[in-house]
């Protein structure tokens, strides 16, 4: 559908309990990292739907295609987007560079898993901040449920361990898996397991060895190098880091709110599709999408309508031509949802 020429009115209609629905999000973010959400723009604004309704209602994502989706079929206007609540970092190995690992992913919000057999590397006065601490045999360790966006660190003490650890890593969902080592250690690890009769297209997706290449010596160092390789993995195709705050806030927030969430945009803007802010009665925010003049704008619309349970799309455009009103001259043009929360 041609961004310019879809210029139509959506119309108000009732949202739905919203808070109700991301109080399930909730729920599945803790069970499985992440959640695909569709929401209707057309014939009924505002309808949303979790993946369990997908196929009842006809809604098919390409998950290989990335998210935000904007689906156009039989009428029916679907914004479809992937959720994401905190990540699960799982860390096999309890040694120097596993410490430094966990101090600093803590730090940028990991959820933190650590794993070692020896009880004077895993232990809570090593590993303070780890949400879960497993001092047993790291394959019995693995065996435990960890969400769909979990990052595994492979740092055991030896290639035998790292093997163990990879194979029982490999058989779980993952976003990423990462092998410290030497590329003489990592080819013998990796043919063992071809081997073994794993495919060449699995193994290609381990990050072995581990960490972006920027000279990193110390542990420290090393640490660093792993979780920039992680979150450059994490953040492909992704235009929002709030999702989880603006969630927690739904079930929070003493007054009447509105979900405001940009669902397309042509040329330059400020943010990218995908992105959300909370607005209370009161002109409270919580998230952005972008500042400035579009964020204004949205934002006292949003004021406007909270607590009624409407559900509407509102068109900003960004050219030259209308920069004047909007006091901006950056072009494009955007289109956003706002969802009043009952």
């Amino acid at each position: 559908m041609d961004f310019e020429a879809d210029e139509k009115d959506y119309g108000c209609c009732r949202s739905g309990d919203m808070k109700s629905i991301y109080e399930e999000i909730l729920q599945l973010f803790s069970e499985q990292g992440e959640v695909f959400v569709a929401t209707e723009l057309a014939p009924v604004c505002g309808e949303k739907y979790l993946e369990k309704d997908f196929g009842a209602q006809g809604i098919e994502p390409r998950k290989e295609a990335g998210f935000p989706q904007l689906h156009h079929k039989n009428g029916r206007d679907i914004f479809i987007e992937k959720l994401s609540g905190a990540a699960e970092l799982v860390i096999v190995g309890g040694g120097h560079v596993a410490l430094e690992t966990a101090t600093i992913a803590k730090i940028l919000g990991f959820n933190l898993t650590v794993i070692d057999d020896r009880e004077e590397f895993a232990n809570r006065d090593r590993f303070p901040l780890a949400d879960r601490l497993y001092c047993q045999d790291i394959e019995a360790a693995l065996a435990n449920p960890f969400p769909a966006n979990a990052y595994y660190v492979i740092v055991t003490r030896g290639h035998k361990d790292d093997l163990r650890a990879l194979k029982a890593a490999l058989a779980k969902p993952y976003r990423y898996i990462g092998m410290i080592g030497s590329r003489g250690k990592v080819a013998y690890t990796m043919k063992q397991l071809k081997e073994q009769g794993y495919e060449e297209a699995e193994l290609k997706k381990v990050h072995a060895p581990i960490g972006l290449s920027i000279g990193a010596i110390t542990p420290a160092e090393i640490a660093v190098s792993i979780l920039a390789e992680i979150i450059k993995e994490m953040n492909k195709n992704v235009n929002d880091k709030h999702q989880l705050d603006i969630c927690r806030e739904m079930g929070q927030m003493q007054e009447a709110a509105t979900l405001v969430t940009i669902i397309e945009k042509r040329g330059s803007s400020p943010r990218g599709v995908g992105s959300k802010m909370l607005v209370g009665k009161s002109g409270k925010i919580v998230g952005t999408i972008g500042g400035g003049a579009i964020e204004y704008q949205a934002a006292k619309r949003a004021a406007e309508i909270a607590g009624s349970g409407k559900a509407e799309v509102q068109f900003y455009d960004l050219s030259l031509k209308d920069a004047s009103d909007l006091g901006m001259a950056c072009g494009g043009a955007v289109k956003v949802l706002l969802e009043s929360l009952l």
